[in-house]
C-alpha cells in the first residue's frame, strides 16, 4: 500500500470528521507532466485541465465530488461567505500555502442547445469539485486527494499514484491522417454575414459576433496530450485548457481573460479588433499601425471596453484603465487590448459577476440580449462552450475565468472546430472569412504535415 494511502486512512481511523466538512490531503511529487496524466486518464468520467506557460503553472482535476453537500459548498465559496476552516479542513498541509490553488472547476455555455447532441455530455453550467487535484508549477507538483465527511475514494487515487513516475510511460504521438467532413464555406458565410448586415442597417443591432464551423473525421490514432502540448508551446501567453466529460473533450488556447480575481482586487481585458502577423518585423509593425489606426477595429474594441465598464460599475470601485488601445500578439495573430483593474465591492457573488460580464460584445454583439437572439436564429449548429466560459476559483477568493475560443470539441474520433469575427457597420464577408481562417489555426495547426484528404 502507498505511504500516502496509508497516511489518509491513519487520518480517518483517528481523528472524528463531520458529514459535512471537505478533507484535503495534500502531497508534493517531483514535476509531472500532467498533460501526460490527462490523456492515461482519459477512462475517466470527469477531467479539467488548465494551464498557463508563461506563469509556469498547470492544474488538473479528475472526477468530481457529487453530493448535496458540495453543491451548497460551491455556491458558498461563490458568494464568499465561507469562514476559515469550517467547512474545507487541510488534513496534512498548512491551508494557507494553498491560496492559489483551484478548488472548484467548470464552465457555462455560450446558450443552451438546441439543435444538435453534439454537446449533451455537457450542462448548460457546471461547476464541480474534483476527486483528485493535481498542481503543477516551476519546481514541484502537489497532488491534492479531496473527499467529503468519512468517505474517501481510494480508488481513483490509487490507479493516478500507480501511473507515476510518468517517465517510464510510453509517449504516443498525434494524429496522421483526418479528413473534412464539413465547413461554413464562403457563399453561406456571405449569406449569414449579409443578414447580420442588413439588422445593423436597420438599426436593430450596433454588433454581431457571428462564427464559422469545421468539422473533421480523424482517421488515425491521435493524443490529447500532443495536442494540449503543442498548444502551450506555440501559445505561451495564452490559457491552454481541456474539459472532458463522458466521451468528449472540449479544448483550447484562448487569448481572451473573462477575468481574474484575487481577493477583492479584479483584472479584466477588451479583446477585440485582429489582424495578421508579419513575415518579418517591419511587415509586423506596419500591421500593428494598421490595426491601431483602423477605425473599424477601434470601434469594435471600444464597444468592448464600454461594455465591460458598465458593468464592473455595479461591482466595483476605483476602476483603471488606458482609454488608447495596446497591441496582444500571438503567434499567428495580433489584437487591440485594454486591461481593465478594479477594487470588488463587499460581497460579491463570483458566478453573478461572471453572469454578469459574460457574453461581452467579443463574442455576441450589441445590445448583447438582441445579438444573442440574432446568433441563435442565423447560426445552423449550436457553439455549446464554444465562446462560453472555462477556468477556476476557490475559498481564498482567487478565480481565473476565461471565454472558451480557439477551440475545439473532440467527440470519439470527430473534431469539430470553430471560429468567429465581428461584423459592424462596413464589414466586409470576404475579410472576415479570412479573419476566421486566422482563427481557426491553433487548433489546425496541430494537425501539421498530415494528409489532408477533401472529400
Amino acid at each position: 500500500m502507498h505511504k500516502f494511502i496509508q497516511e489518509i486512512l491513519a487520518f480517518i481511523g483517528q481523528t472524528p470528521i463531520r458529514d459535512e466538512s471537505l478533507i484535503r490531503f495534500t502531497f508534493k511529487l517531483e514535476k509531472v507532466e500532467i498533460e501526460r496524466l490527462f490523456e492515461l486518464l482519459s477512462n475517466e468520467e470527469t477531467l479539467f485541465f488548465f494551464s498557463k506557460p508563461s506563469g509556469n503553472r498547470a492544474n488538473l482535476g479528475v472526477g468530481k465530488i457529487e453530493s448535496p453537500f458540495t453543491e451548497k459548498l460551491i455556491e458558498t465559496i461563490s458568494k464568499g461567505n465561507l469562514e476559515p476552516n469550517e467547512l474545507i479542513i487541510s488534513a496534512n498541509y498548512d491551508s494557507s500555502l494553498m491560496s492559489k490553488i483551484p478548488l472548484v472547476f467548470g464552465g457555462e455555455k455560450f446558450l443552451p442547445d438546441k439543435k444538435e447532441n453534439l454537446w449533451s455530455d455537457y450542462p448548460n453550467q457546471s461547476w464541480f469539485i474534483p476527486q483528485v487535484l493535481i498542481a503543477s508549477g516551476i519546481e514541484n507538483t502537489l497532488i491534492i486527494f479531496q473527499f467529503v465527511g468519512n468517505n474517501p475514494n481510494l480508488k481513483i487515487f490509487e490507479k493516478i499514484l500507480d501511473l507515476l513516475p510518468l517517465d517510464t510511460l510510453v509517449k504516443t504521438e498525434s494524429a496522421t491522417d483526418y479528413e473534412i467532413l464539413s465547413a461554413t464555406e464562403l457563399e453561406e458565410w456571405s449569406r449569414i454575414i449579409n443578414a447580420g448586415l442588413d439588422e445593423i442597417t436597420k438599426h436593430n443591432i450596433e454588433k454581431i459576433v457571428l462564427a464559422r464551423r469545421m468539422q473533421l473525421v480523424l482517421k488515425s490514432n491521435f493524443s490529447i496530450s500532443s495536442f494540449l502540448s503543442k498548444l502551450q508551446t506555440k501559445y505561451p501567453e495564452c490559457i491552454t485548457f481541456a474539459y472532458k466529460e463522458n466521451d468528449s473533450i472540449f479544448f483550447g488556447s484562448t487569448p481572451e481573460k473573462l477575468f481574474t480575481l484575487d481577493g477583492n482586487k479584479i483584472e479584466t481585458e477588451a479583446l477585440a479588433g485582429s489582424i495578421a502577423r508579419g513575415a518579418n518585423l517591419n511587415e509586423d509593425l506596419v500591421l500593428e499601425s494598421n490595426l491601431l489606426n483602423n477605425q473599424k477595429d477601434i470601434n469594435e474594441h471600444n464597444n468592448v471596453l464600454s461594455f465591460l465598464l458598465s458593468n464592473l460599475e455595479d461591482f466595483s470601485e476605483k476602476i483603471s484603465y488606458n482609454p488608447k488601445p495596446q497591441i496582444k500578439k500571438l503567434q499567428n495573430i495580433q489584437h487591440l487590448q485594454t486591461p481593465i483593474k478594479a477594487m470588488l465591492k463587499e460581497g460579491v457573488d463570483i458566478l453573478e459577476l461572471l453572469r454578469k460580464l459574460h457574453p461581452t460584445p467579443a463574442v455576441c454583439g450589441l445590445p448583447q440580449k438582441k445579438a444573442w437572439e440574432l446568433i441563435e436564429d442565423l447560426e445552423y449548429f449550436d457553439r455549446g462552450l464554444y465562446a462560453g466560459v472555462v477556468g477556476w476559483f476557490n475559498e481564498k477568493r482567487k478565480c481565473e475565468f476565461s471565454v472558451g475560443i480557439r477551440s475545439a470539441i473532440l467527440k470519439n474520433n470527430m473534431l469539430t472546430a470553430y471560429a468567429g469575427c465581428g461584423i459592424v457597420e462596413g464589414s466586409d464577408p470576404i475579410s472576415e472569412y479570412h479573419e476566421t481562417e486566422l482563427k481557426f489555426k491553433p487548433i489546425l495547426s496541430l494537425l501539421e504535415n498530415e494528409i489532408i484528404n477533401q472529400p
